[in-house]
């Protein structure tokens, strides 16, 4: 009868254990490694892009889809926002508070500048708020990754150095209509104020580039609401509606002036006519006379004053005397009177 040998035959309960252990744990293991070597594999979604730092350092950039990396510590996958996303930040610059801005008078009514806006000084002494608000995108991942922290209080800084040298540069006109101005050349510069503004930080933020401290990021477009300081407001109503009721008085005055002026032309019309329709009967009446008195000389040639005037007696004495009641007609060189005729 052969004796089993020790060496395989199975152990007690307690060897069992312990290999059923070691089993699972190299099981576990294996899964492990798995995953960890399955971590660097990851999504990127749309809008985004991912950088692949390999031991701390920029190794490589992936658009949106799926990123195969080694695992960590050899190489990490951080996503970051892709060139055409565009952001908002609503810049919190908060110098529009104080006394000088927003006085009681204007509290109680209700006029109290937004909490983000600025204060600032335009080229011609007037004051003016800004609330501005940047829309920016990433150009440079690198530099973003690195500022990232730092990105919104430097937007901050450079929003309001471009601001102070932009908005000094123009007149307060050139802001905002502040003085109900309708010149178009005014409001192109109005519009062109946003611009100036989003030209103004982005070449700061290329010389910052340019110095080896870039952001990594481009302004794409800038919104500006210009407003009048609260305690101004009032003034400017003021001079507005005053400036207006100007307007309309010269408007009525020059409607009045218009009316006289017709009227006046209408006298003078009239008086014209009436000196050239009385020129014209003087003319006539000169002419009929002048007629005659022509008559009576061409009938004078050949004729001498004493028969002409007896012709002339004799031709108007009729009508002379057919106007008469009664005629009674003496003889000049005596003193025999001549009854008249009876009238039929």
């Amino acid at each position: 009868m052969s004796r089993p040998n020790p060496a395989i035959e199975p152990a007690g309960p307690v060897a069992q254990s312990l290999r059923l252990g070691f089993g699972a744990l190299r099981l576990g293991t294996v899964v492990l490694a798995l995953v960890w070597l399955g971590s660097g594999i990851r999504a990127v979604p749309p809008e985004m892009q991912a950088a692949v730092m390999r031991f701390g350092r920029l190794a490589r950039l992936h658009p949106p889809g799926l990123v195969l990396a080694w695992p960590r510590p050899f190489e990490q996958v951080e996503l970051l926002p892709g060139p055409a996303r565009q952001h908002d930040l609503h810049v919190m610059i908060g110098t529009a508070g104080g006394p000088a801005v927003t006085d009681p008078a204007s509290a109680m009514a209700g006029e109290v500048p937004p909490p983000a806006a600025g204060l600032f000084l335009s080229g011609d002494g007037g004051a003016v708020l800004l609330d501005i608000t940047l829309t920016w995108q990433v150009v440079d991942p690198a530099a973003y990754r690195t500022q990232a922290a730092h990105l919104v209080p430097a937007l901050r800084r450079l929003t309001e150095a471009a601001s102070v040298a932009v908005v000094g540069a123009r007149g307060l006109d050139d802001i905002l209509s502040a003085r109900g101005d309708a010149d178009p050349l005014a409001e192109a510069r109005r519009l062109a104020l946003r611009a100036d503004l989003r030209d103004a930080i982005n070449r700061r933020l290329a010389a910052l580039a340019d110095e080896g401290g870039g952001l990594g990021v481009q302004i794409g477009r800038v919104d500006v609401t210009g407003l009048l300081p609260p305690a101004a407001k009032f003034a400017f109503d003021a001079v507005l509606e005053a400036t207006q009721m100007a307007e309309q008085g010269r408007a009525a005055a020059q409607i009045d002036a218009t009316r006289a002026a017709q009227a006046a032309d209408q006298q003078h019309d009239q008086i014209i006519a009436e000196a050239r329709a009385d020129a014209a009967e003087r003319i006539a009446a000169a002419r009929a006379t002048v007629a005659t008195v022509a008559a009576l000389r061409a009938q004078a040639a050949g004729t001498d004053r004493a028969t002409m005037l007896e012709r002339l007696y004799r031709e108007r004495i009729g009508g002379i005397v057919a106007q008469a009641g009664t005629v009674t007609t003496l003889d000049p060189n005596g003193a025999r009177v001549i009854l008249p005729a009876a009238r039929p």
